[in-house]
């Protein structure tokens, strides 16, 4: 390794230390205090890194102060003749994990490698969950990541070296109820992607998707068994299967390694025994929408002619004989069929865009209401009972909100990429709670409600918002027993770009029965056409036994994630 060896001090009884450039390497690893976390710390620990634990310590739920405990993971790897440090620094405190990584930076010449596992866990979910506890997941599990993230990138962009390793989750990428989680570990994977090709040159972006049996995993057990959730029972026994967290602990310090710098971007899916790559949404099928004769009509032909049958099979059924004839030249129609919604409640502060959805709904006879952009729970709720009061019983809700100016003063890449997420947890919480106050109506009227969200993605900041909006869609109609039934769009083009065509696939989506066949789909709008994405999905999976990592895991990732490979992977032809 060029610039490195290894070392060991005199009279020091602790495994060699890994040294860069003549200095011992550095990891912080965020909640470091236990679970993953801990095992991740006390491997590289071994490895001979100095390792930080950055954990406050406190309980399940955040809400309170732990005392402080016999023994600490910092001081087990100093026991074991490693070298270590233990800092209550909580990742929702922005100055004090800037402070303790200039710190690092100054006393220890750089940090390496950073694990971020910090995390609490609260019962929220599409229909249920205080407004308090969703922002509390918010602020810990996605604003600590990227306060991380804003500590850690400048330290090794300067140093032109570093690993950085985010945590996401099963319930960020699959069809979950687990509300704020769910959006937050999406939004994680989602940045994932994203840094993964915008990150300083020498620095790499991951995250692991990990499954284990934490403390965090039996609270969530046991709160479905206390609930007499269906399925507990089957929790149960998925709990006692899981691994334990130490069982983790070699494949984490392995993907922050320097022989790992291979890979970019990429979320891993790690379950102790087996790893597997988790690919990103990617466009399934794309239709025209620029130009076209009668874009109602080629959606209404193309939508559930091919979009359908994508989504359920998660693949295209193209690559044939085409399946559509002249629709970009058909006529206009006589008189659009009546819409399967009467009334529609129209939330937004972008005027083409409303002007655009409201006009292609009244085309389909859909009677459309302004409802005043509001704050909060209690907002959206209060804004939505007084327009019923009003207006009468309503069908449908769209939600189409402003997403973060472009951060056109700040540099191109990584820096950009953050700064653009500067306000994803009010965005997020914003969604969140129309989609709570369309939950509440539904179910205080027994009325079926069609809910589209319908996010401003053209930002870093707003594709991960987008995506967080599409994972939170997915957990609707189980939730709330199908009453809500919800669509996501990420509106990707400009607004003056992307008006018509994003008012006409909510005319379709809201006008059409059958398009409840497209809830939770992650659909998207581009200039000039119209998209459906697949959801994240393994591409594939390594079964290993573990814990210990083999040395030709790397060769069969790298292939499975189409990277680059020296020469040593397996062909693929």
């Amino acid at each position: 390794m060029a610039g490195s060896g290894h070392v060991r001090g005199p009279g020091d009884p602790s495994p060699v230390h890994d040294v860069v450039n003549g200095r011992q390497r550095v990891a912080v690893v965020t909640g470091g205090g236990g679970g993953i976390g801990a095992a991740v710390a006390e491997e590289l620990g071994q490895s001979g890194w100095f390792v930080v634990t950055v954990d406050p310590l406190v309980s399940l739920d955040g809400s309170e102060r732990l005392p402080e405990p016999r023994e600490t993971t910092a001081g087990r790897i100093v026991a074991a003749g490693g070298s270590a440090q233990a800092s209550s620094v909580s990742v929702t405190d922005a100055e004090a994990v800037q402070a303790l990584f200039q710190e690092l930076a100054a006393s220890r010449g750089g940090v390496d490698a950073v694990v971020n596992v910090a995390g609490i866990t609260r019962q929220t979910y599409f229909a249920s969950g205080t407004e308090e506890d969703w922002l509390a997941v918010l602020t810990v599990h996605l604003q600590g990541y990227l306060n991380v993230l804003d500590a850690a990138l400048p330290v090794m962009a300067t140093a032109g070296h570093g690993r950085v390793l985010g945590v996401t989750s099963g319930s960020g990428w699959r069809a979950a109820d687990a509300g704020a989680y769910s959006c937050a570990k999406r939004a994680v994977a989602a940045i994932t992607w994203q840094l993964g090709r915008e990150a300083p040159p020498g620095v790499t972006v991951n995250a692991i998707s990990p499954i284990a049996a934490t403390r965090m995993v039996a609270a969530a057990v046991e709160r479905a068994r206390q609930a007499g959730t269906s399925g507990a029972g089957g929790g149960l026994s998925l709990f006692k299967a899981m691994p334990g967290p130490e069982h983790l602990g070699p494949l984490g310090a392995h993907l922050v390694g320097d022989g790992f710098g291979w890979c970019r971007g990429q979320v891993l899916f790690a379950g102790g025994s087996e790893v597997a790559v988790v690919d990103r949404p990617r466009l399934l099928e794309v239709v025209r929408s620029e130009g076209a004769g009668r874009l109602d009509g080629v959606l209404d032909a193309v939508l559930p002619g091919a979009f359908v049958a994508a989504e359920s099979a998660q693949a295209t059924e193209g690559g044939g004989n085409p399946r559509f004839g002249s629709i970009f030249d058909g006529a206009a129609p006589a008189q659009l069929g009546p819409a399967h919604v009467q009334s529609c409640a129209v939330v937004s502060d972008r005027p083409e865009l409303a002007a655009a959805v409201i006009a292609a709904l009244e085309a389909r006879v859909v009677a459309c209401h302004r409802v005043e952009v509001t704050q909060g729970f209690d907002g959206a709720a209060k804004a939505l009972r007084a327009l019923a009061e009003s207006a009468g019983p309503v069908d449908a809700v769209v939600v189409a909100l402003s997403g973060p100016p472009s951060e056109g003063a700040a540099p191109e890449g990584w820096q950009r990429a953050l700064a653009e997420h500067g306000r994803i947890i009010d965005d997020i919480h914003a969604d969140a709670a129309w989609a709570r106050a369309v939950s509440d109506y539904s179910a205080h009227t027994d009325r079926a409600l069609r809910l589209v969200t319908v996010t401003d993605a053209t930002t870093a900041g707003g594709r991960s918002r987008a995506q967080a909006a599409a994972q939170l869609s997915r957990a609707a109609v189980g939730a709330t027993g199908a009453r809500v039934t919800a669509f996501a769009v990420s509106m990707e083009a400009p607004e003056a770009a992307g008006a018509r065509s994003t008012g006409e696939l909510v005319a379709h989506l809201l006008g059409r029965a059958d398009a409840t066949a497209l809830a939770g789909a992650e659909l998207a709008v581009g200039a000039g056409w119209i998209g459906l994405r697949s959801h994240p999905r393994p591409l594939g999976s390594v079964i290993f036994g573990g814990p210990a990592v083999p040395d030709w895991l790397d060769d069969t990732l790298r292939e499975m994630a189409g990277a680059e490979s020296p020469g040593s992977s397996p062909s693929a032809s």
